[in-house]
């Protein structure tokens, strides 16, 4: 994950429409200058002010999503078995 110097990157990523987390767990999205947080099901929703003024001090990064494939899981299940 690529590390977000300040918040002002932070902002400047979530008006791009990317996402960014702070745990890799959780997500930050902005809609209509406001920025809702995801994690663990629950989610909320903060004015820009109050978000600045909140997570100002946190370390943020940018979200990428990875898909992992685990090739010998995917073998074992198409393996053909004749009986």
């Amino acid at each position: 994950m690529q590390k977000l110097e300040d918040i002002n990157e932070v902002i400047s990523y979530l008006r791009d429409g990317d996402i960014v987390t702070s745990n890799g767990k959780d997500q930050f999205i902005m809609k209509n200058e406001r920025v809702y947080r995801y994690c663990d099901g629950t989610h909320f929703g903060l004015d820009l002010k109050e978000f600045i003024e909140l997570y100002r001090k946190n370390r943020f990064y940018l979200y990428e999503e990875s898909v992992e494939i685990d090739e010998t899981k995917d073998e074992a299940y198409y393996r053909y078995y004749r009986k």
